[in-house]
Order: structure tokens, then C-alpha cells, then sequence
């Protein structure tokens, strides 16, 4: 019996360990679900504008016009977030390798620093420079509210927009987006038109 129930231990803490890599960062924010304005899909995405890692101001409704990928994501608190932020140089180039047809744009909301705060300009700079990126990452209070009140799920969370800023795809989970996911989300926006 004893024999039985170490055994049933091992297999639940193998299946966990299976499926928090899946999981994400969850927000533990106290605010209620209830107030969540995230988008849905084939809805236009809210705007903002909000100040990069260089102290320059970067509006999302600018790129209408190219395939926009958002990363929302938070701080050093949650694992995941980084792995996002350090291999969005390499999803960067893939998407814009694999089809001339179109520009990409790719801005990561960085809502918190290490401590769940407002991530603040220097934050910011240093993130960009660790985790040596190439794309606009926003910040300030205004990133962080942006971020956290328009995710239903976790993070990261990715976003693909089309180019009349029309939100296609909501994928809360780290890496899980694609070049080819971005493509073939033009090719459907094509096919609407």
C-alpha cells in the first residue's frame, strides 16, 4: 500500500512538471476578472502609446499597415516572460524571412520590473540589452495597465494583428507562436479582402 501511494506521488509530480511549462505565468493581480477588457479575436486592438527602452514614444496604431505581433509580458518574476523576450530576436527574423508580401512589426509591453511594479525606463533598457532584442519595448505605468488589463489568460501572451489592426490570434503561452502562424494569418486577412 505504502509502495502504491509513492508511486501515485512520483506520477503527479511528473505530470505537473509536464504541465507548468505550458502554463505560463499566471497574474495575481487582485483585480477581478470581471474588469477585463482584453480584445477578442477579429476585433480591433485597444491602442496605446507608451515610451520604448531608448525614451521614444511608439504608438501600435502606427504600424496598421504590417503584420504587428504584441508580446504582453511582465518581469524577471516570471520565467517564461524571459524565455519570450529571448528568443523574440530569432522569431523577429524567421517572420520576416518567410514572406516578402508583407512588413513585420513586433512590440513587447513590458508591464512589471522584478518587483511587480511599473517597469520604468532604465528597466526597460536594461531588459533590452540582457536579453539583447532588437524590437520596441514599452514600459511605464501606462505599459503595465495596458498589459494587464487586456489578457485573460497569463503571461506571456502573444497577439498577431492583421494590417488593418484587427486582432487574429490570442496565444497565451511562452513560444507559442510561429513565423508560418503569422503568414498564414496574412493569407487569411487576403483572403477577407
Amino acid at each position: 500500500m505504502n509502495r502504491q501511494f509513492m508511486r501515485s506521488k512520483q506520477v503527479f509530480v511528473v505530470l505537473l512538471m509536464l504541465l507548468v511549462p505550458l502554463s505560463g505565468c499566471i497574474e495575481t493581480d487582485e483585480s477581478d476578472d470581471d474588469n477585463s477588457v482584453a480584445p477578442s479575436t477579429l476585433e480591433k486592438i485597444p491602442d496605446l502609446t507608451a515610451p520604448n527602452q531608448h525614451g521614444e514614444n511608439v504608438t501600435l496604431s502606427d504600424m496598421e499597415g504590417t503584420m504587428l505581433v504584441v508580446l504582453l509580458n511582465m518581469g524577471e518574476w516570471c520565467g517564461y516572460c524571459i524565455q519570450a523576450t529571448e528568443n523574440a530576436t530569432s522569431l523577429i527574423q524567421e517572420m520576416e524571412d518567410i514572406d516578402n508580401r508583407y512588413n513585420v512589426s513586433f512590440v513587447e509591453v513590458l508591464g512589471s520590473n522584478e518587483t511587480w511594479n511599473a517597469a520604468n525606463q532604465t528597466y526597460a533598457m536594461n531588459w533590452s540589452l540582457q536579453y539583447n532584442t532588437t524590437h520596441s519595448i514599452l514600459h511605464s505605468q501606462v505599459a503595465y495597465d495596458y498589459a494587464t488589463e487586456n489578457i485573460d489568460e497569463g503571461f506571456p501572451t502573444y497577439w498577431i494583428v492583421d494590417p488593418e489592426g484587427v486582432l487574429r490570434v490570442v496565444s497565451p503561452a511562452v513560444n507559442s507562436i510561429t513565423a508560418k502562424d503569422v503568414q498564414e494569418q496574412y493569407d487569411l486577412f487576403l483572403s477577407e479582402q
